[in-house]
């Protein structure tokens, strides 16, 4: 399949060190040439990597392609973020994986589509920026979310680009991480247990280039937790399953990760213990996400 665009002047290409700095730790944007179905081109994966950051990094040359966009609107039916059939194969794709990992997840949470979320992927794919951005350009109701980006030259279902996604598991060791030095953060997103809310969105940049994001709510890949914890499914949950996922998401964040401990040993009827850990205090019997 191939499209024909007219872009009035020259797309702008900037090459710069394939390094950007978040709040909290390095991303290392990685380019994975990977071939495309019948031999039809290429497609790409931006990823997250919390390894520390090294010098060794900065000597990554990755070609960071700010462009101008050449077209907002669907441009091809059958991937189109805003078709209720896309969505549902998006979220069907995830719920599937979300499932299906090993060892099973005690506390998993069914996804479900946002649109709330989907307008902020969708404005960053429009951008055209072949990156991930700071964490202020991925936020909603003041919380950052998670986001997985892939491009290609041509276009790809919404299952193969989540599945691509995905594969990232060959990789991973349960609670471990990475078994090889490679990066596993789009299948960790994709998995991780408190991520209910997905919205993603597509775009055609120059260059025919068919670029996809989908970001979540809450985000996951906190350095140095698993994306789930393991156990029975839906152990954690036990009133409130769906068929292996539970359905009972925390509608709070605690400011700290020990508020857990807190909430025990000084109560929740100290103010400040009320302030700094509204999730452990007012979500007894629902899936608490990492503060």
């Amino acid at each position: 399949m191939s499209s024909e665009v007219q872009v009035g002047g020259d797309a702008e290409a900037e090459f710069v060190v394939g390094v950007v700095l978040s709040l909290t730790d390095l991303t290392l944007v990685h380019q994975l040439a990977i071939p495309g179905p019948g031999g039809r081109g290429k497609r790409q994966l931006t990823s997250t990597s919390s390894r520390p950051c090294s010098r060794k990094m900065f000597a990554f040359l990755i070609c960071a392609l700010t462009l101008q966009q050449v077209h907002s609107a669907c441009v091809v039916v059958n991937i189109c973020t805003e078709n209720t059939e896309v969505q549902n194969e998006i979220v069907d794709q995830h719920n599937a994986f979300r499932r299906a990992v090993q060892p099973t997840a005690s506390d998993m949470l069914i996804m479900s589509y946002s649109e709330e979320v989907a307008v902020s992927a969708q404005a960053w794919v429009d951008k055209c920026i072949l990156a991930h951005g700071e964490p202020s350009t991925h936020m909603l109701n003041g919380y950052e979310l998670g986001s997985n980006l892939f491009y290609s030259s041509s276009p790809y279902p919404w299952t193969e680009v989540i599945k691509a996604w995905h594969s990232e598991v060959s990789s991973y060791l349960y609670p471990k991480g990475s078994t090889n030095g490679q990066s596993i953060g789009h299948y960790t997103q994709v998995v991780w247990n408190s991520s209910y809310r997905v919205g993603c969105g597509m775009t055609l940049c120059p260059n025919n280039i068919y670029f996809y994001g989908c970001n979540y709510y809450r985000a996951g890949n906190f350095k140095g937790w698993p994306p789930y914890k393991a156990g029975p499914p839906c152990a954690s949950c036990p009133n409130d399953c769906e068929d292996k996922l539970c359905t009972n998401p925390c509608p709070y964040i605690n400011k700290y990760i020990n508020c857990p401990t807190l909430s025990v040993t000084t109560g929740c009827g100290n103010k400040l213990v009320n302030d700094w850990c509204p999730a452990s205090c007012n979500c007894t019997n629902q899936i608490i996400p990492i503060a």
